[in-house]
């Protein structure tokens, strides 16, 4: 697998909105953007993917990768793939992605759903925060999870015989607009109204 511990350097790093994760990647040789994109996108998907036990939606607009619904408790936390070095959002120009480069640093960020759910999961618990480290507002629940803040569209109701039902939103792969999807988790961690 081309994402080996021995290979690339995890670290947690200062994103758009909050910590991302972000993995350093030193190519044997100088490589254009696109044309290491094009030949290990697919393997550095399937290693995310068994990384954060998500599924990888690819996305065909450099500097995203793709859409990576990381699965918790049935439900999906929601997060974007994209470079972050040497080229990075907003779009950067075509030259840059064909310019040759020793290093790529592929970064996993957060972000809120801008979509509605293809479903929902629901949970049975005495109280939330036996989930984990869970806030729920309104629409959404926060979750902390590998030390980042996810949100995901969620509902609540107490039971009758005592607890709380906790529905879960779960999602399939689909398009996003990044700006609006970072704006929409900045302002449902910020405000308390969501």
């Amino acid at each position: 697998m081309l994402i080996k511990a021995a290979e690339v350097r995890e670290a947690y790093v200062q994103g758009l909105v909050q910590r991302r994760v972000k993995y350093r990647i030193d190519l044997d040789r100088e490589m254009p953007i696109e044309a290491w994109v094009a030949r290990y996108g697919s393997e550095v998907a399937k290693t995310l993917e068994e990384r954060w036990g998500a599924t990888f939606c690819p996305s065909g607009v450099l500097p995203t990768l793709g859409l990576l619904l990381v699965h918790w408790r049935g439900g999906h936390l929601l997060a974007d793939v994209s470079l972050c070095a040497p080229v990075s959002h907003p779009s950067p120009p075509p030259a840059a992605l064909r310019a040759p480069v020793r290093r790529i640093d592929i970064c996993v960020e957060p972000v809120a759903p801008l979509v509605p759910p293809a479903g929902y999961v629901t949970l049975h618990t005495p109280g939330v925060k036996m989930l984990g480290r869970i806030t729920l507002r309104r629409n959404y629940a926060v979750v902390k999870h590998r030390g980042l803040l996810f949100v995901t569209a969620a509902s609540y109701s107490p039971e009758e015989r005592g607890g709380v039902a906790l529905r879960l939103a779960w999602y399939l792969c689909h398009s996003y607009d990044v700006g609006k999807a970072f704006r929409k988790i900045r302002a449902v961690l910020r405000s308390r109204a969501w």
